[in-house]
């Protein structure tokens, strides 16, 4: 998935050690190692973004700027970790680690997206060559972090720098075992090495990391986020909800940390507890951005609109909402690509209307798209127009003829607008694929296009584990149930409805579906 619209940072309490012993232990050296580094304490407290310890040989002017980047970092504020580390290599211009610090702001490690090239003029601005970079790095710790980043925009594919980059921070976590930071940011390189999907091993490696670190570092940014990415998944997801118990409370000024307790709440079904913890999220981005938050789209909108309905709540207001800016968004030309941005304001209406006729019947009233453009929504309108004319041939003819054309440009475009994104893909293919059997089955379809509904939903349950609402609006298992159950067959649909609440836990349809096909 995407970049969230969030600014993340909570507040670090230490457990049974002072801030000042933290900082000391941070850089103690293991046998053996290169001499000891003299650095500021690089501490301070605030109760709404958090604080941690990074010592670090930076001007005492500069302390307060860079450990503000560092918290946005572990929180995914990239925007504002730049304008944080560029203060703080203005206080002090030849502090190594602040032009570390801007550099890994333009990489999105769980998102599978880099800005190599802002990244890159970042690090050119503290000397041309790595060689010269290294020189400026006042201690070998220092070094080690910037050599890590030089891998990362390095040479190579984006995936042989990903894994440069891990390889660079598992030694300097090794050599500084007692440095948090370097734990933390390798726990997050590691869930980093698969280019955003999700690969159980290594989220079960970087939380073995973290998890040796929490109870004492209950309260730092990276510590308990990332534990939270790393349980994102029904299978893990009650590991992780000590976590989310924590996060909003330790960090009530910012949206995004309001926004990630969802992400266990969501795996675990706890609907009312993803509709607060969006709201919250919202409230925390107009407190600010003000009223131009554009929450009602994107992200955090979509997690809204689907906890209401799987509460059987009415979703209008929020859809309107969404509609609108939506709409607005048309007018400007520059914004409408062949593809378009999976959660721009367009696609996110598509989502949101798609999901509340599969929820509720409501009609699928699209947006009036541009020839040739914005064809992710244009693909996921059909999709829902093609399940809604399930009954009516000659509709759901016409919906995939539409879905069709959407396609053939998304197969050809994708990878064009988004280079670094290999998931999506998967899922829009399964989607025509699911369309078309469903089209099969209004045409007077029986037995074999049932047969192809299995299929497709066990190739569902094989693509790697994502967060969130289902990527596919009505999932494989819950529409081969619906349609089991239509035919008949009880016990059929019981089994299918089983495994849809295996992907999908507490989901309402499938729940329902189980209930009717087991009384």
């Amino acid at each position: 998935m995407k970049a969230y619209p969030f600014v993340l940072a909570f507040a670090l309490s230490w457990a049974g050690a002072s801030g000042a012993q933290v900082a000391a232990q941070a850089d103690r050296h293991p046998a053996g190692s290169p001499g000891h580094d003299h650095h500021h304490m690089g501490m301070i407290h605030s109760d709404r973004l958090g604080t941690i310890a990074f010592p670090n040989s930076g001007a005492r002017l500069a302390q307060a700027d860079f450990l503000e980047g560092v918290k946005l970092l572990h929180n995914f504020g990239y925007e504002e970790a730049i304008e944080a580390f560029q203060r703080a290599e203005k206080a002090d211009p030849g502090f190594a680690l602040a032009y570390w610090g801007e550099a890994m702001a333009h990489n999105y490690t769980l998102w599978s997206e880099q800005h190599v090239d802002a990244a890159r003029a970042a690090l050119a601005r503290l000397a041309p060559t790595p060689a010269e970079r290294g020189a400026k790095a006042k201690t070998h710790r220092e070094r080690l972090y910037l050599g890590a980043v030089e891998a990362l925009y390095g040479t190579g594919s984006k995936a042989e720098r990903d894994a440069a980059y891990a390889a660079k921070m598992d030694e300097l976590a090794k050599t500084y075992p007692n440095d948090v930071e370097a734990q933390v940011f390798d726990a997050l390189a590691i869930m980093g090495l698969t280019n955003g999907i999700r690969n159980v091993r290594n989220y079960m490696r970087a939380a073995a990391k973290l998890e040796k670190l929490f109870p004492a570092h209950r309260s730092h940014p990276g510590v308990v986020h990332y534990l939270i990415h790393a349980y994102d998944d029904p299978a893990h997801a009650k590991l992780g909800l000590r976590m989310a118990r924590l996060y909003d409370k330790l960090a009530p000024d910012s949206p995004h940390a309001q926004h990630m307790t969802s992400h266990i709440f969501l795996a675990l079904g706890m609907w009312p507890e993803v509709e607060r913890a969006n709201i919250n999220a919202r409230r925390a981005l107009e407190k600010r951005m003000g009223p131009d938050h554009g929450f009602a789209c994107g992200h955090g909108g979509i997690w809204l609109v689907y906890a209401r309905l799987e509460q059987g709540l009415s979703a209008d207001a929020q859809i309107a909402e969404c509609r609108g800016a939506a709409e607005a968004g048309l007018k400007d030309p520059s914004k409408l690509t062949p593809v378009g941005f999976s959660e721009g304001a367009i696609a996110s209406h598509a989502d949101m209307v798609v999901r509340r006729w599969v929820e509720a019947g409501a009609p699928i009233e699209a947006i009036a798209l541009p020839s040739g453009k914005m064809n992710f929504a244009r693909f996921t309108y059909a999709y829902g127009q093609v399940l809604a004319a399930r009954h009516d041939p000659d509709a759901s003819r016409a919906a995939l003829e539409e879905m069709t054309a959407a396609f053939n440009v998304l197969r050809s475009d994708y990878r064009k607008e988004f280079p670094d994104d290999d998931q999506t893909m998967p899922w829009l293919e399964l989607a025509y694929e699911q369309a078309k059997a469903v089209a099969a089955l209004a045409e007077g379809g029986t037995k074999p296009d049932l047969a192809r509904l299995r299929a497709l939903a066990e190739r569902e349950a094989a693509l790697p584990a994502v967060f969130g609402p289902p990527p596919l609006q009505k999932p494989g298992w819950e529409l081969l149930g619906d349609e089991l159950f239509a035919a008949g067959d009880r016990a059929g649909a019981a089994a299918a409805y089983r495994q849809s609440l295996k992907l999908q836990p507490g989901r309402r349809l499938s729940l329902a579906g189980l209930k009717k096909a087991t009384s």
